[in-house]
């Protein structure tokens, strides 16, 4: 299992495995993803100002195309959660990360 989360300085996707960056990718695939949030983190981030990883994907590198039907998904500090819309996710079957930043 592999933590993806971007790198807001390198403007890259980081790869961490067991608490350790492995790589520094424009883009990933991961399958059978779980998002994390720690809230704590958020509201300390938006207390100091200070940014810093408090939000991450956890899933399975794969090599799959994106398909059509994809959605995006966003997570901003000013709210808690990765969302899809107004709504909160916790999981995704497939998760495509671009060189852009997206989701």
């Amino acid at each position: 299992m592999s933590d993806v989360y971007w790198h807001r300085a390198r403007r890259l996707w980081s790869v961490r495995e067991a608490g350790r960056v492995v790589a520094h990718v424009p883009a990933i695939a991961l399958s059978g993803v779980a998002f994390r949030a720690s809230e704590a983190g958020r509201l300390r981030c938006l207390r100091t100002g200070c940014r810093d990883v408090h939000a991450w994907a956890v899933g399975s590198v794969c090599e799959v195309s994106r398909t059509g039907d994809a959605v995006r998904i966003r997570y901003r500090i000013e709210t808690c959660g990765f969302r899809v819309g107004d709504r909160v996710i916790t999981k995704a079957a497939r998760v495509w990360f671009e060189a852009d930043g997206a989701a």
